[in-house]
């Protein structure tokens, strides 16, 4: 079981990282950019990736 809960946060992580750094490629983070601002840019944007892969593996068992 730990080893599990283990696995869940390093994906977590990973997913946060990825959000990071797309959106510091994309300019919506910046020099300026506050650590709120970042926090949530990271919250909305990690909770939409997430979703969007829940999506692409519901679509590809239905198919």
């Amino acid at each position: 079981m730990g080893k599990i809960i283990t696995y869940i946060i390093y994906f977590l992580i990973a997913v946060a990282i990825y959000v990071l750094i797309r959106a510091a490629y994309n300019g919506s983070i910046n020099k300026e950019s506050t650590m709120g601002e970042m926090a949530t840019q990271v919250t909305n944007d990690s909770a939409q990736t997430i979703k969007d892969m829940g999506n692409a593996a519901a679509n590809m068992v239905k198919d």
